[in-house]
């Protein structure tokens, strides 16, 4: 498959799934190929690149295009990035990667810290405590991101195997499903140093 069909038919946002990676609001997420606390990776989703701000990323400074993120996410040679693109396209490549603890912690981080805009309690329970979440590092898990058209199969094996979800060892009555829930039993606010109650 020639690199103008790949980038033609592949979109930055479907290799992004493929490997369980979620921008934020502003197009922005923690850079999967270095430690990062903050997101330092914009996505350009008008371009279908990607970038890294950081000075320690080891993709140095350079704009990546799909096939340039494959070849970084599988530490590989470009050729073998092609080929991978290609089972992308073809829907012949396996589920979306195993989900690493830090991957995972960091993507759910930012999920949860964006979930406290859509939260009124969350805010006024912060609110309460003097607490600034634009400016703190803390994030809100309302213990509703595995269900309806969020639900994942490999999100949900990670959350069970790192601890985000504990299985409740029965099927929901309504839906018939396994039934989870939150480590706390209840919502509850999540910060980079551990899950704390809201009440």
């Amino acid at each position: 498959m020639e690199i103008t069909e790949i980038k033609t038919r592949l979109t930055l946002k479907e290799v992004l799934e493929h490997y369980g990676l979620k921008p934020d609001k502003q197009s922005r997420l923690n850079c999967p190929f270095h430690p990062d606390r903050t997101p330092s990776m914009q996505v350009y989703y008008k371009t279908q690149t990607a970038y890294c701000f950081s000075s320690n990323c080891p993709t140095h400074s350079k704009s990546l295009d799909v096939i340039d993120f494959i070849m970084h996410m599988e530490q590989t040679d470009k050729h073998q990035a092609i080929l991978k693109a290609g089972e992308l396209i073809n829907g012949t490549a396996s589920p979306a990667q195993k989900l690493t603890r830090v991957v995972l912690l960091t993507n759910m981080f930012t999920y949860f810290k964006n979930a406290i805009h859509n939260s009124r309690p969350a805010r006024e329970y912060l609110e309460s405590r003097g607490l600034d979440h634009g400016k703190t590092e803390i994030g809100y898990n309302s213990g509703q991101f595995h269900h309806g058209s969020r639900k994942d199969g490999t999100l949900i094996e990670a959350c069970l195997k790192y601890g985000l979800l504990l299985d409740k060892g029965h099927t929901n009555n309504r839906t018939g499903e396994k039934a989870y829930t939150a480590p706390l039993g209840r919502a509850g606010s999540f910060s980079r140093s551990g899950t704390v109650r809201t009440k």
